[in-house]
């Protein structure tokens, strides 16, 4: 799945935000030491924004992750603005 995954960003338009969800998905989990089809980490690939960890994250993580990106996209828009 690495060549679609990097295509489909590729064609984001921008600005762009990866919310990398998942142990697997952050460290290749369980699978990644003898698997053809497991990548080590999908920062090698495409940039991350915010890492949620867990397999599967808890929905209080999710939001948690979402609130995190939007203070993220508000210093990015507002720099001179303190967001805490």
């Amino acid at each position: 799945m690495t060549p679609p995954l990097v295509r489909l960003y590729e064609q984001m338009p921008e600005p762009k935000y990866v919310i990398a969800m998942g142990a697997c998905t952050i460290t290749g989990g369980m699978f990644s030491t003898d698997s053809y089809s497991t990548v080590r980490g999908i920062d090698k690939l495409i940039p991350v924004a915010v890492y949620l960890p867990g397999c599967p994250p808890k929905p209080e993580a999710i939001i948690d992750a979402i609130t995190k990106l939007r203070k993220k996209i508000s210093r990015e828009i507002y720099p001179d603005r303190i967001m805490s």
